[in-house]
């Protein structure tokens, strides 16, 4: 396991998860992912000057807990245009948010409430953007990286985009100063896959997941 810290309140924890752990997260991801209501889509996303109705930059999509919607950069309890509720946060999930900030980044009162899982392929890529749809912006985002390794694109302290990656089986997490910086995500390494994918994913195939707490008071949404 090596940490390190590619800016001020932004950390990358490489080896994270052992060989069995990757699997069996992965595996829990895929039996998500399966259903046909909640689990994996590919949704639009909200149109820009370039094109008209364009699609979320990934091969697959799935909400845990809140949904967080492409479309207009809303949360919703439903997802939109099938009136369902997307999975629960798995309490393992819950547990495991709970044991990296104990660890890693001390923050109290931390609630998951939505949890974004993106499926990259060689042909994703996620260009720079800041995570700015949440009312609560002060709480960090937790970061699981499970299959190939890939660039990350970060805003330093001043204000320049520098790179750093990020190995499969590896968490990061960014909060306080480093909350609001931009960033991105680009090429994905060759012949970089993380032990425990292999069953799941393949070379330059990636499973990022992205844990937040949406709002200030886990009971409201004021």
């Amino acid at each position: 396991m090596k940490i390190y810290y590619p800016r001020t309140d932004f950390l990358i924890v490489e080896d994270y998860f052992t060989p069995l752990q990757a699997h069996t997260w992965l595996k829990a991801m895929d039996d998500l992912g399966r259903d046909e209501a909640c689990g994996y889509h590919h949704p639009l996303l909200k149109p820009n000057r370039f094109h008209k109705t364009p699609r979320y930059p990934v091969k697959k999509f799935m909400c845990l807990g809140l949904y967080w919607n492409p479309l207009d950069y809303l949360y919703y309890e439903k997802i939109p245009g099938k009136g369902v509720s997307p999975h629960p946060i798995p309490e393992d999930l819950k547990d495991l948010s709970a044991r990296i900030l104990k660890d890693f980044y001390p923050t109290p009162h931390y609630t998951p409430q939505s949890v974004m899982v993106n499926f990259y392929t060689k042909d994703s890529s996620m260009g720079l953007h800041i995570d700015k749809d949440e009312p609560n912006k002060t709480a960090p985002i937790i970061g699981l990286n499970f299959g190939s390794a890939c660039r990350f694109f970060f805003e330093n302290e001043g204000g320049e985009i520098k790179e750093t990656r990020i190995p499969g089986n590896s968490i990061y997490v960014f909060g306080k100063s480093a909350r609001l910086m931009r960033h991105g995500l680009g090429t994905i390494f060759t012949k970089s896959l993380s032990p425990g994918s292999e069953l799941f994913l393949q070379n330059k195939e990636r499973l990022n997941l992205t844990i937040r707490q949406v709002f200030y008071d886990p009971g409201s949404k004021d």
